[in-house]
């Protein structure tokens, strides 16, 4: 009997999780730990933190996905790895053994570098932190100011630096207020469009020429020093490193993105991780000293893509932790049969920003110099792309296994436990109106016995019959999208985008939610 244990409960951890499950036998066991009970889909972090998701768009409870495959679930951080011993000891007071470990717990944010870059700073990393900012932003937009969007020398997560701006500007101009809000992009790379990767191909081009057309300040080969409540200081350098201009940047709001390092659990385990904490992998994802561990996503070790003025991190996607986690898995199946590993290189980067009414999208192949693709386009594509990859990607974590039957009226469960509550003096909740208010109208026929028995129903809640039967459809679309296989779920993503791309929104950012599934 094998027994996987896996450290984390995000993108990588999930779906390494679900494959393990599948492929291993009958006696073979997965077991997951996680310090936080739930799954949440980073990539819509800039989206939460701009008020166009809600945490439940994008989070929920992932113990009992886990648990209906058969997968052990433990909500409990780590205090200690021994791979010495195989054995894992948890805050919780238990102890784990393992035949296979398998690391894939994000990263921890190494604000402190940066002096004043946690007190004075939002974030989206977190979806706590993406909360917070929100709640920041909707105070800014009170009393507006400059706005400064930036990274820390050693930053991988690069993408989202721009797709926040652009999100901000176009929030900006949908209120009216751009003309009355700079925005300045602080970042290490050496040119916009870098993003850790290298290599110019269009991504430099058009980089520049969006935060041109949004007129946004850019400020490339950035050191940022030290951050006051209201002031932003940075080192601006020369491409041999030597300082060319310092600048003082007033900020009336602010987010960063700090450089990363392993999580407490496991930085600690120095025979597995480097100066920073990050887990060390060779080129089949197994670390070198004890080949029964394995690293995948954020948590991995990279050293940089190519050498810069100030650090840049490479890059990771949910695109490449979906590719490592394939080779994760066969790697671990495969020294189970005694076979050969499969090399995780050559990488591959690809991934979706969102710009508010368009989009970017990137890709390169291999992930290092010199490369056979490297290109990046826009349009409004990338924008319902991105929404679509968004639901896509919850809809899979959410899948239930073909052998098991689904509960019916999930959703339409949770709708009336609402409408009861705010019937009884409680809170309906923000659907209902967004459906009565902004809803596409569908005529639907019903016959004479549901027809009464719906406007039955929603006078005895107070409500009225179209708009409870908006919700009532909704849910039911949501209850029976549980009930379909996975090629059923990759169909409805292809019918979906299909049906939303020719009707995409202009200059109204996150319009998308009106009246969706």
């Amino acid at each position: 009997m094998t027994h996987v244990v896996i450290l984390g409960a995000g993108i990588a951890g999930v779906s390494a999780a679900y494959a393990l499950k599948s492929r291993l036998g009958p006696d073979d066991s997965v077991t997951v730990v996680s310090d936080k009970p739930y799954f949440h889909f980073v990539p819509s972090n800039p989206w939460v933190a701009m008020g166009w998701r809600e945490r439940a768009d994008v989070a929920f409870p992932i113990g009992p996905y886990l648990e209906s495959r058969g997968i052990v679930f433990i909500a409990s951080g780590v205090r200690c790895i021994q791979p010495d011993i195989i054995q894992i000891d948890l805050e919780n007071g238990d102890v784990l053994f393992y035949d296979y470990l398998l690391i894939a717990t994000g990263t921890a944010p190494l604000a402190d570098e940066v002096p004043g870059m946690a007190e004075h700073t939002e974030s989206v990393i977190h979806i706590e932190q993406a909360e917070r900012a929100l709640a920041a932003y909707r105070a800014f937009l009170e009393r507006p100011g400059p706005v400064v969007i930036g990274a820390a020398a050693g930053a991988s997560m690069l993408g989202p630096l721009y797709e926040y701006a652009f999100l901000i500007d176009a929030d900006l101009r949908r209120r009216n207020i751009r003309e009355r809000v700079p925005i300045t992009l602080v970042t290490p790379e050496p040119w916009p469009g870098h993003l850790g990767l290298g290599g110019e191909g269009t991504s430099r081009g058009a980089v520049t020429a969006a935060l041109a057309d949004t007129g946004i300040r850019v400020i490339c080969n950035a050191l940022t020093t030290r951050i006051d409540r209201d002031t932003i200081h940075v080192a601006e350098v020369t491409a041999t490193g030597s300082v060319k201009r310092t600048h003082a940047l007033p900020s009336a709001y602010s987010v960063y993105w700090p450089a990363f390092g392993g999580v407490r659990g496991v930085r600690s385990a120095s025979d597995l991780v480097d100066a920073r904490g990050l887990v060390v992998v060779d080129e089949y994802l197994r670390n070198p000293e004890y080949p029964n561990v394995f690293g995948l996503g954020a948590c991995v070790a990279r050293a940089p893509v190519e050498a810069t003025p100030v650090a840049v991190g490479a890059p990771e996607s949910v695109y490449s932790i979906q590719k490592a986690g394939e080779i994760a898995v066969q790697n671990i199946l495969a020294d189970l049969a005694g076979a050969p590993p499969v090399s995780h290189v050559p990488q591959r980067a690809r991934w979706l920003s969102d710009m508010g009414t368009n989009g970017a999208a990137y890709q390169s192949e291999p992930q290092v110099p010199l490369r056979d693709v490297n290109w990046m386009r826009q349009g409004r594509w990338v924008h319902q792309a991105k929404v679509d990859f968004e639901k896509y990607f919850v809809n899979t974590i959410r899948l239930h296994p073909a052998d098991e039957v689904t509960a019916a009226a999930s959703s339409i469960a949770g709708l009336m436990t609402r409408a009861l509550a705010g019937k009884n003096g409680g809170h309906d909740g923000p659907a209902g109106a967004d459906l009565a208010g902004n809803g596409k109208p569908w005529q639907v026929r019903l016959p004479q016995g549901p027809g009464v028995e719906l406007r039955a129903l929603a006078e005895s809640l107070g409500r009225a019959p179209d708009a409870l039967a908006g919700e009532l459809l909704a849910a039911a679309v949501s209850d029976a999208k549980s009930y379909l296989d996975p090629a059923a779920v990759d169909a409805m993503a292809r019918a979906r985008r299909h049906l939303l791309v020719e009707d995409l929104p202009e200059r109204e950012p996150g319009a998308e939610r009106r009246g969706g599934t």
